[in-house]
């Protein structure tokens, strides 16, 4: 995915943006105690201007090409992660506490849909595609694509961090769900051919646990992650030092920001959870 098959030329000409709303990115540095608040305005500033996905048609082409990277890409990855824990924690689970027993499919919930799917597919998500988003879009300010797109007024912020920012959020939770699909339909399976189960019952029970709260607190999980993910990624790039050894500084800060923020909001949806 390079940043320089994304210059945004439409019959020679750049698509317009609103030059009164654009604001320098390629020679702004964040000290370190502001990079907080540095990362709550890119997303402020994405959140608000998330119409132009549908309006500016390279934004769009660039939202559609990121959305293939992340999500469909990562497909094979997350099928084979869904498919081995299914597979580990159905049938141990059903070892251990039987399978008509209630507690199991309570555990199986929290497991394989609810609570821990989101947080395994946002860690695949943060290794394989926020990592790689820093680094694309750290090479472009050293090359001086950034500031290329500033002299056309065209804001990188629009251009390149809010596409990539809705993709990776768009994707997660369309991933998340299919991890959830293939970890408990692959995961039944597995128990029932090594433990000789019914699957079709231990399906019913497994739908019998869930609610629609649930996956509603997971859905909003998985939003969160992907905004939270793709704002650091963007982010980190965006506003990387102008030397080509900057570039492996952002995919680390990248990875290790979405990492622990991650966990730090996982625990806060846990507590909520069990709080509400």
């Amino acid at each position: 995915m390079s940043g320089t098959a994304e210059t945004p030329v439409v019959n020679g000409m750049a698509p317009a943006t609103d030059a009164s709303r654009m604001r320098p990115v390629s020679g702004v540095e964040y000290p370190a105690w502001a990079v907080p608040g540095g990362h709550l305005l890119l997303l402020w500033h994405c959140l608000t201007r998330v119409g132009q996905i549908l309006h500016n048609p390279m934004i769009r082409q660039v939202f559609l090409r990121q959305t293939y990277f992340v999500g469909v890409m990562g497909l094979r990855a997350i099928a084979l992660l869904a498919f081995a824990i299914g597979a580990l924690v159905v049938t141990e689970a059903t070892l251990l506490l039987g399978a008509r027993n209630s507690y199991l499919y309570d555990l199986l919930n929290w497991t394989l849909v609810t609570e821990a799917a989101p947080l395994f597919v946002a860690i695949v998500v943060i290794g394989r595609s926020a990592s790689v988003m820093s680094t694309e879009l750290a090479l472009m300010k050293v090359r001086g694509e950034m500031r290329h797109l500033e002299h056309m007024r065209i804001d990188p912020r629009d251009y390149l961090a809010l596409p990539r920012v809705a993709a990776l959020t768009a994707s997660l939770l369309a991933t998340t769900f299919y991890y959830q699909v293939i970890s408990v339909i692959g995961g039944f399976a597995a128990c029932a051919v090594l433990l000789h189960v019914s699957f079709l019952e231990q399906m019913q029970l497994l739908l019998e646990a869930l609610t629609a709260r649930a996956l509603l607190f997971a859905g909003i999980k998985t939003i969160v992650f992907g905004l939270v993910i793709g704002t650091i990624a963007c982010f980190s790039g965006l506003y990387a030092g102008n030397t080509v050894n900057d570039v492996p500084r952002a995919q680390i800060e990248a990875y290790m920001r979405s990492l622990t923020l991650l966990v730090l909001i996982d625990l806060l949806f846990a507590l909520a959870a069990f709080t509400i």
